[in-house]
């Protein structure tokens, strides 16, 4: 090799030297590229948290406007919640309602104004006493008998004698002796004799509340026609009929204090049904008659319901003050409320008074 050519040669190897120490130095400094962090999609959106629901108050129907519906079912709605409120600027509105021709409507407004007691409508209400539906006319005795105006007895006496309806007759018959309608007597002692028991019972009981003297030779015989009727009778359902008309009819007697009626009612004692003996004690009760103290006594202590609460209601009636241990003992220890009110009652009946409530007595300090 010529020497001129060294220098080109050792120049060429330094820079190839050169050259591959940069590139080296390049790969080393390059940094590693990593996958990039997904991003979430931010067409995705969480689920929320849902809001509890805004629960709006309902919106009241207009009840005045809904009254002039031509619908039937909507008219007795609107009457019926209108009368609920018992408004008496709603008057003229019920009073209106009981021109309509739905039965149902005139009910609900009957019904409403009886409860209000509302006399503005006393002269309507009398007119439905004639409505061709039965139970319109039973409403109307109903509601005047809440009102209880003395001058709606005649149109009241009117159905007792002429209804076709032994429902209403009966509710007339019941509102009549609750008035103590004294123009009512003569027609209820006329029923005295009706056919349907039911009828007779209900008017032997008004005119035991009216309490006129001359109904009570008639209540008597009526009391004697059941007895007798009664033995003859075989239906069940009759016969406890008759059971309950000769009760209310005894209990009659002692409301109108017929002392005439004490032989008759002395032999009831010996009946063999407990609820007409214990009435017959508690009527001669109030005639001043004790006779039935031992009956009443006993039946005082009867698991029957209804025969001990008729027998603790008769030992206030017959008025004898050996009955109040018994009458204290069930006011303190029987377990049915009304039983124990009613026990109370008859011990104020007796002239009883509760014994005092002792003072607390003071503790004397223990002396150290």
């Amino acid at each position: 090799m010529s020497k001129r050519f060294l220098p080109v040669l050792v120049i060429a190897i330094f820079s190839a030297q050169f050259l591959l120490s940069q590139q080296a130095t390049k790969n080393s400094t390059t940094p590693t590229i990593s996958k990039p962090v997904q991003q979430a999609n931010p067409a995705v959106k969480q689920a929320e948290t849902p809001k509890p629901a805004v629960t709006e108050a309902p919106v009241q129907p207009d009840y005045y406007q809904l009254a002039k519906s031509t619908d039937v079912s909507k008219r007795r709605s609107a009457i019926d919640n209108i009368g609920r409120k018992r408004d008496p600027k709603d008057t003229p509105i019920l009073i209106e309602a009981l021109s309509d021709s739905d039965p149902g409507v005139k009910i609900s407004a009957i019904d409403s104004l009886g409860l209000m007691r509302e006399q503005l409508a006393t002269d309507k209400i009398v007119l439905a006493l004639n409505d061709k539906e039965p139970q319109v006319r039973q409403s109307a005795c109903v509601a005047l008998g809440y009102i209880g105006e003395p001058k709606t007895q005649i149109a009241l006496i009117e159905r007792v004698k002429s209804d076709p309806s032994n429902s209403v007759r009966s509710q007339a018959i019941l509102i009549l002796g609750n008035m103590h309608a004294q123009p009512a007597v003569d027609p209820l002692i006329q029923l005295l004799t009706d056919k349907n028991l039911d009828i007779r019972l209900l008017s032997a009981e008004a005119l035991g509340k009216i309490g006129d003297p001359k109904a009570s030779s008639v209540i008597r015989n009526c009391l004697l026609n059941s007895i007798s009727e009664m033995k003859n009778e075989t239906d069940s359902n009759r016969l406890n009929q008759y059971k309950r008309l000769i009760t209310i009819s005894v209990k009659a007697l002692g409301n109108l204090k017929d002392v005439t009626s004490e032989e008759t009612l002395t032999e009831l004692l010996d009946n063999d049904e407990k609820s007409i003996k214990v009435s017959a004690a508690s009527a001669l009760g109030s005639i001043g008659n004790k006779s039935g103290l031992s009956i009443a006594m006993k039946l005082s202590e009867d698991t029957d319901y209804l025969i001990k609460a008729q027998a603790i209601e008769a030992l206030g009636n017959i008025g004898d003050s050996s009955a109040i241990p018994a009458l204290e003992k069930i006011a303190n220890t029987d377990s049915n409320s009304n039983i124990k009110e009613a026990a109370r009652t008859s011990l104020y009946r007796l002239g009883w008074k509760p014994a005092p409530v002792k003072p607390a007595t003071k503790k004397e300090p223990v002396k150290k």
